[in-house]
């Protein structure tokens, strides 16, 4: 049985901004540059190469 049960499972309460929130401009677009790993698989490197500064702290 589950801890909590609702009548609609798909919806879910908004969680509010915080107080302190500030919006960002997007700095660019781009595609994630491609590489191989291990045994020759294809990988795409999400953030390879950005300035840390401009990641969140939780990345």
């Amino acid at each position: 049985m589950p801890a909590v049960t609702v009548e609609n499972p798909l919806t879910l309460p908004r969680v509010a901004a915080p107080a302190d929130a500030v919006a960002r401009t997007v700095l660019a677009v781009t595609t994630a540059p491609s590489g191989f790993e291990g045994e020759g698989f294809p990988v795409r490197r999400a953030f390879a190469g950005i300035n840390y500064r401009h990641l969140d702290p939780f990345v």
